[in-house]
């Protein structure tokens, strides 16, 4: 996916050292080399500076999940991968926000908006790539539930990550992304336009009609009969 914008290490190194409250905006902006005034203007805050590449993230599953070519349960997998290699690849930076977020209780109530965010890029997706309307309809909930579970498992998986830096969870992730794709997709399955798979097919309209003409049982069969027959034979 394409690269979000990077949350600076060494200024996360500094919040920690420091921290959070007692780390001015002009230390940090003296550690990265500008000045506050830009600072402000490429972060607007600290709180937004340790949270700096989360917009790019979640534009990189928006991406993921409208990328045609595959089935939407393994978009779904897919941009749920990317979202933990993003953190496995920036393990610096990630284990040091771990830090910060288990110290600082103002950053672990923005977490919780990025789970929210991450959640409502999981739904949105899948509702574009199913031709879904929001609504609390059955397909909608089936949605919900799906990308509220993706996003719970995913996060389980990266604390897990974050406290021992296993980096065979991720096949077990991806495994698990797999088994929540088989438990969701029966009530995926019909939420797209047109009838599900396996869905009865409508069967032919039946008309019934009193005549006034005078005409007789014999006469109204063999009109129906000709007219059955001219819609098995159309010219």
């Amino acid at each position: 996916m394409d690269q979000p914008v990077a949350v600076p290490e060494t200024a996360l190194r500094l919040l920690v050292e420091r921290g959070f409250d007692a780390t001015s905006v002009d230390q940090l902006a003296e550690v990265l080399g500008m000045s506050r005034s830009t600072f402000f203007r490429r972060y607007g805050s600290k709180e937004d500076m340790v949270f700096a590449d989360m917009d790019g993230v979640i534009e990189a599953v928006h991406a993921i999940l409208a990328a045609p070519g595959r089935g939407l349960e393994d978009r779904v997998a897919a941009a749920a991968l990317a979202v933990f290699d993003h953190h496995l690849g920036r393990r610096g930076a990630s284990l040091l926000r771990f830090r910060l977020l288990r110290e600082v209780p103002a950053l672990r109530d923005r977490e919780l908006v990025s789970t929210h965010r991450y959640e409502r890029a999981f739904r949105h997706g899948m509702r574009a790539a199913l031709g879904v309307e929001p609504g609390l309809d059955a397909p909608n909930l089936a949605i919900t539930a799906y990308a509220a579970s993706v996003v719970a498992v995913h996060n389980a998986f990266l604390r897990s990550w974050l406290t021992a830096q296993d980096d065979g969870l991720r096949t077990r992730l991806a495994a698990e992304l797999a088994t929540l794709a088989a438990l969701h997709h029966p009530r995926l399955e019909g939420t797209a336009a047109g009838p599900a798979p396996g869905a009865a097919q409508p069967g032919p309209a039946v008309v019934v009609t009193v005549s006034t003409s005078g005409a007789g049982t014999d006469e109204v069969l063999a009109a129906v009969r000709e007219a059955l027959e001219g819609q098995d034979h159309p010219a």
